[in-house]
């Protein structure tokens, strides 16, 4: 037989705890009563039960109940409001589940008590709430004020017969302030999630709910009490869709506009780097600026943990053809003012850049961040002709490559270059813990970084343990990254016998630690929009041996901070990084060149200032046109 747990939340309970405490106290092992620092005598009446009594500040149902969970003795919960009891047949069916536990949650049927008549009808009855659970199987969720526990995907859950009787409302004036609180709280969540009201919403709904309750849920066989229900219902649906309604229109008369930077990527890199560095900077500098992503990204994870303005969406490359999804963008692009939108993937630019244009949206900013020619398509030549009015570009490389397929595609006066820029006080202030990556002291350790894909071109990497093998050099490649080719790699690596000089350290999250266990650096990749990791090397002071692609030259400069060679040339690759093992004191002076040279060229300081200087030329542009006009 588990143990139980009781948790109850409670202020101002008085009228209502004794009766619940009383319905619980010979199931529980525990009773945990976590209290909103009540002013009544909810706190006394809890202390003759012997609970264990908690107070912490109220910060919402959903916040506090999570917070109640979380304090109790034992992981399988029974989960009351103080104004809740259990019937006799429910209490049975418990004690049931208990000493035979097979399912992950249990429901049951909730009964409600209203200014002293029991209500079988409406939306109110059967009302079945899961309220017996696992506590490890899921959490509370919902919108407040009106929470859920939600169980894990895959979770099993049962029905218990008896009910759950509920003691609502002793009067009706009490049930209309209620309303009237309860609304607000709604509104205000709504908002926070994207959600908006128009009139036609706000007639709707509140007249159907009216209807469903009383007519279709048969409220009506209630009495005057289910009419009362019924009406009030509508009323609450009103009421927070007008609130919701009064709350977007007082918000968005606030800032001028937004900014906002959409980028719907799961994964995390380069470009999702760029879009949260500079979108916080900006809004530390104080800029209205907007955050858009994927919601089960590493950048929604990351840009939650800052005050800026965001949402979720869920983006495909199909999306563009979903009138829903695009018309929902254009609705969020509206109600928050966006007047200058920077899109990543080109999948944002088909679905967010269309919406955009509906919208009104005044700058629509592309920025690319891949080397890789646009197809001369006639979607793309649609997009870049209609849609698009600015192209940022990560490097000169990507600049020229977007035009290369089609001369005609884009104004290459409006493709501005704004490199990616490194955060040197926070980077360099990160204290380093060098990975034990050697295995004798004279051995040479060779890094490289990146996602496990073809576009990286770590197969070279397997080619250069190869012939240092064949020179008897001794070494360790060490691979920082994780991808589809992972299994493919470790293959080929035994093929060619240098698994044991080859080490898959999988994704390392601190690269500083990382670059400062390495003596060498080696980038393979086939291209780069920008290559950051080069730029890290740099600063940590290795030296960088690359091929000659893409953006490479732009922050490698040859026989200075590093070698370039050419493309598959794994001969003179191989020769290079020899050079580098056997001139141990020009291999410094590369890497100390090679920090002075990213200190000079690609700070996020740089970066931001150009950023704030196209954003200004894009004002000064506006305000021209207007005056022609």
């Amino acid at each position: 037989m588990v143990k139980l747990s009781v948790v109850i939340i409670t202020y101002n309970e008085e009228r209502n705890i004794e009766r619940c405490l009383q319905s619980v106290h010979d199931i529980a092992d525990e009773i945990l009563v976590v209290d909103s620092f009540s002013t009544d005598n909810t706190k006394e009446i809890c202390n003759r039960f012997n609970v264990r009594f908690l107070q912490h500040t109220f910060e919402g149902h959903i916040e506090q109940k999570n917070w109640s969970v979380d304090q109790a003795r034992y992981n399988h919960i029974l989960s009351l409001d103080a104004d809740e009891e259990l019937t006799h047949e429910l209490k049975e069916s418990i004690g049931e589940a208990l000493k035979d536990w097979k399912y992950d949650g249990y429901y049951f049927n909730r009964l409600t008590n209203y200014c002293g008549q029991w209500i079988r009808h409406s939306s109110w009855y059967p009302a079945r709430k899961l309220r017996l659970w696992d506590r490890r199987k899921g959490r509370w969720g919902g919108i407040n004020p009106h929470d859920r526990f939600i169980l894990n995907k895959g979770c099993t859950q049962k029905f218990l017969n008896g009910d759950l009787r509920h003691y609502s409302y002793y009067s009706i004036s009490e049930h209309l302030d209620q309303i009237n609180k309860f609304t607000d709280i709604y509104a205000r969540s709504y908002f926070e999630n994207g959600r908006r009201a128009g009139y036609f919403t706000i007639v709707f709904h509140s007249m159907w709910r009216g209807f469903r309750d009383f007519i279709i849920k048969r409220g009506i066989l209630d009495g005057f009490y289910g009419l009362v229900i019924s009406v009030n219902s509508a009323h609450e649906t009103f009421l927070k869709y007008i609130k919701l309604r009064k709350l977007t229109k007082d918000t968005l008369a606030l800032p001028p506009y937004r900014i906002c930077f959409f980028n719907s990527a799961r994964t995390w890199g380069g470009g999702e780097k760029w879009h949260l560095d500079v979108s916080t900077r900006l809004h530390e500098k104080g800029y209205k600026t907007l955050m858009i992503t994927n919601k089960k990204s590493e950048l929604h994870e990351r840009v939650q943990q800052t005050d800026q303005r965001h949402f979720k969406v869920r983006i495909s490359n199909l999306s563009f053809l979903s009138i829903y999804k695009i018309m929902k963008l254009a609705r969020i692009f509206r109600q928050e003012r966006v007047k200058t939108v920077i899109l990543n993937l080109s999948a944002d630019l088909k679905a967010a850049g269309i919406a955009a244009r509906l919208a009104g949206v005044e700058n629509i900013i592309y920025r690319r961040g891949s080397a890789i020619p646009i197809s001369n398509s006639a979607l793309n030549r649609f997009l870049f002709k209609k849609i698009v009015t600015s192209v940022m570009a990560n490097s000169e490389e990507t600049k020229r490559t977007i035009t290369a397929k089609n001369p005609n595609m884009f104004d290459p006066s409006s493709i501005h270059v704004i490199y990616n820029g490194i955060n040197f006080k926070k980077f360099l202030s990160k204290k380093a813990t060098p990975f034990q990556f050697r295995d004798n002291d004279g051995q040479v350790i060779i890094g490289n970084a990146g996602r496990l894909v073809k576009q990286k071109g770590q197969k070279y990497l397997l080619r250069l343990a190869a012939n240092l093998l064949k020179k008897n050099v001794d070494f360790k490649i060490v691979i920082a990254g994780d991808g589809p080719l992972k299994n493919d790699l470790m293959h080929e690596a035994r093929m060619l016998g240098v698994d044991k000089h080859v080490h898959f350290a999988g994704f390392i999250e601190d690269i500083k630690s990382f670059m400062f266990s390495i003596d060498i650096f080696c980038l393979t990749s086939l291209w780069e929009g920008f290559g950051y990791v080069i730029a890290e090397a740099l600063v940590c002071e290795k030296p960088v041996v690359a091929f000659n692609t893409s953006s490479n030259p732009e922050i490698i400069s040859n026989h200075e901070t590093g070698f370039l060679v050419d493309f598959e040339n794994m001969n003179e690759f191989t020769d290079r990084v020899c050079w580098l093992i056997e001139n141990k004191g020009l291999s410094k002076e590369f890497g100390a060149r090679g920090k002075k040279v990213v200190q000079e060229r690609f700070r996020i300081e740089e970066t931001l200032q150009h950023v704030e200087d196209f954003l200004d030329s894009l004002k000064t542009k506006a305000v021209e046109m207007n005056v022609s006009l």
